[in-house]
């Protein structure tokens, strides 16, 4: 009995440590969901405005690359910084730990991150800066999606997100390199199948002969099958 009772104690014991399904991994020691709620509500009321600048449209070599900035700045009397012609700014609330993503909408575009995924914004007049190295193997239109994300502290949790995403049109244009380098492969390619057509060409008279030997051998042996019976 002694036993079964402190069989039950350990399970109870072991429960208690692993926690209920379903809880926050990030809560913190002693803190419940409601405790969660009311820190994103209060950290949210400390956001400060922010602005963010960005290029609504680019254009690129293909096969080149181009460098595509976006800042995010805390409006205040110590932002000082300058605006480049067609560059769009957008409204957006920012404090703490700041996350931006550039994506394409197509496997022939690639937008490497250059810098800090995460950049803190503290106070007023500070900027996050992020950078992309853009670019594409085939000329045509794509687009860009920007998105921006203003997250708790060092958490997952996202305090302010950019809705909707930012579209940012991208123009790949051609050049002569790149159309010879397409001429030449068209080139090859039409050569190999050229190629093989010929040696097709080239084998039909002789696969014809064996054709031709081979049903006149089996009609002298059936001719001769004939004659014996």
């Amino acid at each position: 009995m002694r036993r079964s009772i402190a069989a039950c104690g350990c399970l109870l014991l072991l429960l208690a440590a692993c926690g209920v399904p379903g809880d926050e991994k990030d809560l913190g020691p002693g803190r419940s969901q409601a405790d969660l709620l009311a820190s994103i509500v209060n950290d949210r009321k400390h956001l400060l405005d922010g602005s963010l600048s960005y290029a609504p449209s680019v254009s690129v070599p293909v096969g080149g690359s181009l460098r595509y900035d976006v800042v995010l700045t805390a409006r205040g009397e110590k932002s000082r910084r300058a605006v480049r012609m067609a560059v769009q700014t957008r409204v957006f609330r920012v404090g703490g730990m700041q996350g931006a993503r550039l994506t394409a909408d197509s496997q022939k575009v690639r937008a490497v991150l250059l810098s800090e995924a995460r950049q803190p914004i503290a106070g007023p007049g500070e900027s996050a800066v992020w950078q992309w190295s853009v670019s594409a193997d085939e000329p045509g239109d794509y687009e860009l999606g920007l998105t921006v994300i203003t997250y708790q502290g060092e958490t997952g949790r996202a305090l302010e997100t950019l809705n909707p995403p930012i579209d940012v049109r991208l123009n790949v244009h051609d050049t002569w390199s790149h159309r010879f380098t397409s001429m030449r492969d068209w080139l090859f390619t039409a050569a190999g199948i050229a190629g093989a057509l010929v040696g097709i060409y080239a084998l039909r008279a002789p696969l014809a002969e064996l054709v031709r030997e081979r049903r006149e051998a089996r009609k002298r042996r059936d001719e001769s099958r004939d004659g014996y019976l």
